[in-house]
């Protein structure tokens, strides 16, 4: 299983330069947080709003980690070399949660690729240069 933050998430639903070979190495199984819902939801209807529908079928078809509190508190104290913004940490903190089932993290955001080398995660940014 793979933990999909929502800045690949969103190139499933809109085609972007790399979504092709985002689709060539898209794992069976998927998971994210909760977060990942509003995130996605919000930029699509922002920016695509006939593509919202979309995002709801495609956010269907992810498994959800629910924010709970003890994702809060791995957020909240991740090392202090970990240079996120809020709503990352709580991605890595859902990721580090679930450490144990997962292969790696899929994402296109170059922080959360950098801290979750620096936590031992694999990352994947499939056609990213």
């Amino acid at each position: 299983m793979w933990y999909m933050d929502s800045s690949a998430i969103i190139k499933l639903i809109k085609p972007e330069k790399e979504t092709a070979a985002l689709i060539k190495k898209l794992p069976p199984t998927l998971i994210t947080s909760r977060i990942s819902r509003v995130e996605v939801a919000r930029t699509i209807a922002k920016h695509e709003p006939d593509l919202l529908n979309v995002a709801y079928d495609i956010l269907a078809d992810i498994q959800m980690i629910p924010v709970e509190d003890s994702i809060i508190t791995i957020a909240e104290n991740l090392p202090q070399h970990i240079d996120l913004r809020s709503l990352d940490s709580l991605h890595i903190a859902s990721a580090l949660a679930i450490r144990n089932a997962l292969k790696g993290i899929i994402t296109y955001d170059k922080e959360m690729a950098r801290a979750g080398i620096a936590l031992g995660f694999n990352t994947m940014s499939p056609g990213m240069k």
